[in-house]
């Protein structure tokens, strides 16, 4: 190697070793080693919020499943209030042995009992007909008289009518208030129409009706109307006179209305009957197993999402209590005398032939036992228990889902921040590793060069080698 030569390349090499290379263009052999340590470090450093994002994704978990209870023991409240439809006045029942006779209706709260109705009359109404001598070939233009201004005569007391045409008249009748009801009717055929006015009180009896137009009455009376007559149980008793009315409906008792229809006689029997409960008791058995088969997915080694929670046991117990009910007195004290009884695998069955095989004495002491959800009994009682449950502010689940939410945000809010310092320890590892391997780069051109300048004065010297 000529002395320029070597001159020149160690001029290089000096300033190589003064002015090292520290930029971040440089490309070791130990890049790829530098980038996995990068990598490892993060892996570590982000351990802590891979924990936190798993913690989050599990009370996400619980959320959804306490979401589903909530509904299904809601539902489960709402059947047993639902239950309560049957119950009380609600419970009471007329039977009608002869209903062309007359109907009947529970109004209230009747005695319970036997009603003989003997009816007598079952009343008419007065009807009057307008007997224009003109016949009304038009009713929407035409009328029964010339004038337009009427007066309604209904018993005693008088209505002022006013309408221009036959449809009109009868309308304004109708619209007055006047206890009529009037039409308009067709007494003559299709192809020589003669319509008229006619007019029937609402009320039974002889009921005075006129229609007066100024000079003449228009209508002519059809029908006089009778009082409706009955007796109940025998009373009054001959030779009294019958019940008198002018209503078609009467009280029988306070709670029980009946409707005359015609003469005869009729039994009426009012009693109570379980019809309601049973129907919905129905439904509460369906609600109760299927709150009760969603809490048992979250028990055992693989259960759902709330396993080990205390508040999977503590509706666990809601439900136990809810059906372990035992009232005090009567001969019905518990729910398994109206047919809810256990199954095996926890869950509830219903004979219905349970309540259906009761005594009228039985049925009542049912009544009793259940009550309703703001008066005691055990609809109350179990009422109460669910709001255990359910109360949307007090209630377990609200309880519980608040406190996971209260732990899902904060754990949100340090994902958040270590999210935040792992990026900024990333771009720091990134920049010092880049420098690294631009300098350890630097080094390694260094070395090669300092090789090969020591190769290449040994070629040029074979003594070198030897020398000393």
């Amino acid at each position: 190697m000529s002395s320029t030569s070597s001159s020149t390349s160690i001029a290089a090499l000096a300033t190589s070793l003064a002015n090292p290379q520290t930029n971040t263009t440089g490309s070791s052999t130990f890049a790829a080693d530098l980038q996995a340590s990068v990598s490892r470090a993060l892996q570590i450093a982000s351990l802590p919020m891979e924990a936190l994002e798993a913690d989050v994704s599990t009370i996400s978990s619980q959320t959804t499943e306490l979401n589903t209870l909530s509904g299904l023991f809601n539902t489960l409240q709402s059947s047993l209030q639902a239950i309560g439809s049957g119950t009380g006045s609600s419970a009471l029942q007329a039977t009608v042995s002869d209903q062309s006779v007359l109907t009947a209706s529970v109004t209230g709260s009747p005695e319970a009992g036997t009603y003989t109705i003997d009816v007598t009359d079952p009343g008419s109404s007065s009807s009057a007909m307008s007997n224009s001598s003109t016949p009304v070939t038009d009713p929407s233009t035409e009328d029964i008289s010339g004038s337009s201004t009427f007066t309604l005569t209904v018993g005693s007391k008088t209505y002022n009518i006013t309408a221009d045409n036959l449809d009109a008249l009868a309308s304004a009748i109708n619209a007055s208030g006047a206890p009529v009801q009037a039409v308009v009717i067709n007494l003559g055929s299709p192809e020589s129409p003669n319509y008229q006015l006619s007019l029937q009180a609402t009320a039974l009896g002889a009921v005075n009706l006129q229609l007066n137009d100024g000079t003449n009455n228009l209508l002519t009376s059809t029908n006089t109307g009778t009082d409706a007559t009955y007796t109940v149980n025998g009373q009054p008793a001959p030779p009294a006179d019958p019940i008198s009315t002018d209503s078609s409906t009467v009280t029988i008792t306070p709670g029980l209305t009946v409707n005359l229809e015609a003469a005869g006689t009729s039994t009426v029997t009012v009693s109570s009957s379980l019809s309601t409960v049973s129907s919905e008791l129905s439904s509460f058995v369906t609600a109760y197993n299927a709150a009760f088969n969603e809490l048992e997915k979250n028990f055992g080694q693989n259960g759902g999402a709330l396993v080990g929670d205390s508040s999977v046991v503590e509706m666990q117990q809601v439900l136990r209590q809810v059906i372990d009910y035992t009232g005090s007195g009567g001969s019905i004290t518990s729910l398994a005398q109206l047919g809810v009884e256990f199954t095996q695998q926890g869950t509830l069955t219903l004979d219905s032939s349970a309540i259906s095989n009761l005594t009228q004495s039985q049925v009542s002491d049912a009544l009793t036992f259940l009550g309703n959800v703001n008066s005691g009994g055990y609809l109350q009682y179990a009422n109460n228990v669910l709001n255990g449950i359910t109360n949307p502010v007090t209630g377990a689940i609200a309880t519980e889902t608040q406190t996971l939410d209260t732990e899902s945000n904060s754990d949100q809010t340090q994902i958040n921040n270590d999210q935040t310092q792992l990026t900024l320890m990333q771009t720091n590892l990134q920049n010092q590793m880049a420098q690294a391997n631009a300098l350890i780069a630097t080094l390694e051109n260094q070395t090669n060069f300092l090789e090969g300048l020591f190769q290449a004065d040994t070629s040029n010297n074979p003594d070198a080698s030897t020398a000393g």
